[in-house]
């Protein structure tokens, strides 16, 4: 009735997203900012899930993304060398060993 329940891989985790991922800023259907470009940048910490869900709780909700170049969003505001990011808006890239 209380057994435990088996650990599920944690969605962060099986998309490759995490503090020093390469990621591409990709428009949602579901919300989010409307990024120009499609934009490249690094993850370099959670993003403020007391904005988007429950602070500690489940899997980061949003990133903060560090920019290669300043960017702007599709209504022309910027540039902004960081922003947080949803997770759904976010698609790992992942770079070949070229060997």
């Amino acid at each position: 009735m209380f057994g435990r329940r088996s650990p599920k891989p944690r969605p962060d985790d099986a998309h490759g997203l995490g503090i020093g991922a390469l990621v591409q800023v990709i428009d949602s259907a579901q919300g989010g900012e409307r990024w120009a470009d499609e934009p490249i940048g690094v993850i370099v910490a959670p993003g403020g899930n007391q904005i988007v869900g429950y602070p500690g709780v489940g899997e980061p909700l949003s990133w903060t993304v560090a920019f290669e170049e300043p960017v702007y969003t599709k209504d022309g505001r910027g540039p902004f060398e960081r922003a947080t990011v949803l997770s759904r808006q976010l698609v790992p890239i992942t770079t070949g060993s070229g060997e």
